[in-house]
């Protein structure tokens, strides 16, 4: 007889941008006989935009909602997600479990600035951005000010997602958590595994679910990878980027607990 199928309900895994969300895919789907098809458009769930029309909020509010619902057992959304009522209301309503990733902003801050250059053609400082008269550091403070009519400065354009940490029915995971160490890594996952499973029959023990799922990372698979570091942006910054992002987005660290102060 062939192995028993576990059957998990669906849930949707979102992340702030370019905070691991490939890592956590590969993580996720490490668990057995759990899946998301990450080349399907129609499993990827993007609420990312800033500044748009009522409309245009209720159309894709209908599209997710219509799309979450058919998600099958053993499968799971992915993607891009600001907090809004709404967004949280519709999950809540089809009894969804939520996983939210999340990194330090100024790390995100600096991976973004290589990615909009290398690797995203459709941003509107992709262009900008492959000038070479654009330093990493220009593309940076060009990312924390941003420009009016063409794209949101970085607090307004970043704060809407980590509000995800507000949401008591979302289960939040740190990039530095699956990155720390081995054993803060398996730690977190242990926790990971036990609350996407508590109302279900897991196929294995949790400890085995997390070797499995630790097995499964392969950092070179992932298009979007580049560095992974965890405090990178230290060796980026200079006093006029700290100052810069103290001033647009500081008030994120120190809310979310990355730092104390504004004395960094």
């Amino acid at each position: 007889m062939g192995q028993k199928v576990a059957k998990l309900p669906p849930f949707l895994m979102s992340s702030v941008p370019k905070s691991g969300t490939h890592l956590l895919h590969q993580i996720l789907t490490g668990m057995p006989h759990i899946s998301m098809d990450i080349k399907n458009p129609q499993k990827k769930f993007f609420f990312d935009a800033v500044n748009e029309t009522e409309q245009y909020y209720a159309n894709l509010y209908q599209d997710h909602s219509n799309r979450l619902s058919l998600l099958k057992e053993n499968e799971f959304g992915l993607g891009h997600i600001r907090y809004t009522k709404e967004y949280a209301s519709i999950l809540e309503k089809a009894n969804m479990k939520h996983i939210f990733l999340r990194r330090d902003p100024r790390d995100v801050l600096v991976s973004m600035s290589y990615f909009i250059k290398d690797k995203w053609p459709e941003h509107p400082f992709h262009k900008d951005f492959q000038s070479p008269h654009m330093t990493p550091k220009k593309r940076q403070m060009a990312l924390i000010k941003g420009e009016p009519g063409k794209w949101p400065d970085y607090s307004t354009y970043i704060s809407g997602f980590y509000d995800w940490l507000n949401d008591k029915n979302t289960y939040s995971v740190s990039f530095e958590a699956l990155m720390h160490s081995v054993q803060y890594q398996r730690s977190t996952l242990l926790n990971l595994t036990k609350f996407l499973w508590a109302e279900a029959t897991p196929p294995c023990t949790y400890e085995q679910m997390v070797k499995s799922m630790v097995a499964n990372i392969n950092q070179k698979t992932s298009a979007t990878f580049r560095s992974g570091q965890i405090g990178g942006w230290k060796q980026e910054f200079d006093d006029e980027l700290k100052d810069a992002f103290k001033n647009n987005a500081g008030y994120l660290l120190r809310h979310y607990g990355y730092e104390r102060d504004n004395n960094w």
